[in-house]
């Protein structure tokens, strides 16, 4: 009798231990399930404040390269390339300060300049022409380096802007990591060929020295059909990341030596699966392929607020030819994706009936800025580059 006695009074306990563990678990669950329910999803709002700067004779509207910098004074930098400048406005007098000139040919000849990116005040980064050459200056002028190098054979050199889709190259204390451009037809581009091209290179400021990251194509791109695999990519201070115009995944790694990671993200505004393209296309069909069909662009990364900002182009329909050509430098219908550093969705805004200039954007440190220069948009002037602010916001 006794040791039931002790038996029973033990099992009593354990069940007693274990409803109340049981309790706390849900207790847990409870609790964590009601504190995600309270992160609300994020949106972009519109600040209504509209950033204006006047324009000379000679500059339009559209601009083929923006930068922005901030310090003392914030400044908005736009590419000439026909002139072979950059223009420095100060964004708060709302003015031109300066002007980069940099001569074609000569010995501070550097070629045409193409793109570039602006680190600091002190490192504005030129790419042009000149195979094989970086060029480097500030924002005085008051020096100009080469950094030589060789791209790796089969490879371009570092692109930063190509078919819509800019990518800034990522600095990294002596590093410079870039996209790259197989060469060769897409239409002709096999899955097997395509998921073994590299998406990038890492280039040593000192030596000159290129690497082939090991951040390739992902696997399948092709599997169904052609797809134009034009991608961007962007960069947090922990991974670099890149998007393709028709995949919903985003794909990250910490370092050039890392394999991809592939995480989820896809536009609530796209169907599953992305149309494919004949290999027989011709021009309207091509063009129809890349400005009416869903497809992802520009991804950029806003450091003040650490979050990505992913443009999506869903389905559009249109009714005539002139529809199409103006698509080409002008979207008709966007949203734009807002990703953690963790690249989770916090939310996405859409812009249907906006008429703004996907092409030409950048981060502030007051949000982010898109133009209005758009043919179709009343507040268009062709004597000011203009832009309207957006901020970060929680969705009410």
């Amino acid at each position: 009798m006794v040791y039931s006695h002790i038996s029973i009074e033990s099992f009593h306990r354990s069940l007693t231990f274990c409803f109340l563990f049981a309790a706390y678990i849900l207790l847990a669950a409870c609790g964590s399930a009601i504190q995600e329910q309270a992160v609300p999803d994020k949106v972009l709002q519109n600040a209504e404040n509209k950033l204006r700067i006047p324009l000379d004779d000679q500059t339009g509207n559209f601009s083929y390269g923006l930068g922005y910098l901030d310090g003392e004074k914030s400044y908005l930098f736009n590419i000439q390339s026909p002139r072979n400048e950059i223009q420095v406005y100060d964004m708060d007098r709302k003015e031109l300060a300066k002007t980069l000139k940099f001569d074609v040919e000569g010995s501070q000849g550097v070629g045409t300049v193409f793109g570039f990116h602006v680190h600091s005040a002190d490192s504005i980064f030129l790419f042009t022409t000149h195979p094989g050459s970086i060029y480097l200056t500030d924002i005085d002028q008051s020096y100009l380096s080469t950094i030589s190098f060789t791209s790796p054979e089969g490879y371009s050199g570092p692109q930063v802007r190509s078919s819509f889709f800019n990518s800034y190259p990522i600095i990294r204390g002596d590093k410079i990591l870039a996209k790259v451009v197989a060469p060769g037809n897409i239409k002709d581009t096999e899955e097997k060929v395509l998921s073994k091209q590299v998406l990038s290179i890492e280039l040593d400021m000192n030596s000159g020295d290129t690497e082939l990251t090991s951040h390739k194509y992902p696997q399948g791109y092709l599997s169904d059909g052609l797809r134009v695999p034009y991608y961007s990519m962007a960069a947090s201070p922990d991974q670099v990341v890149y998007s393709f115009l028709a995949d919903h995944n985003l794909y990250a790694a910490s370092s050039a030596g890392d394999l991809l990671d592939a995480i989820p993200a896809k536009s609530r505004f796209f169907p599953e699966t992305f149309p494919t393209l004949s290999r027989t296309a011709e021009r309207d069909e091509v063009l129809r392929y890349m400005f009416t069909e869903p497809r992802y662009g520009l991804l950029l990364y806003d450091p003040y607020r650490e979050v990505f900002y992913r443009f999506c182009f869903p389905k559009i329909e249109i009714e005539s030819e002139e529809e199409l050509e103006q698509l080409r430098g002008f979207a008709k219908d966007f949203s734009i994706m807002i990703l953690d550093r963790n690249l989770q969705v916090l939310g996405e805004t859409r812009f249907k009936g906006y008429n703004y200039v996907t092409e030409n954007v950048f981060v502030a440190k007051e949000g982010l800025y898109i133009s209005v220069n758009h043919p179709d948009n009343y507040d268009n002037d062709e004597d000011y580059l203009s832009f309207v602010l957006y901020e970060l916001a929680d969705k009410k």
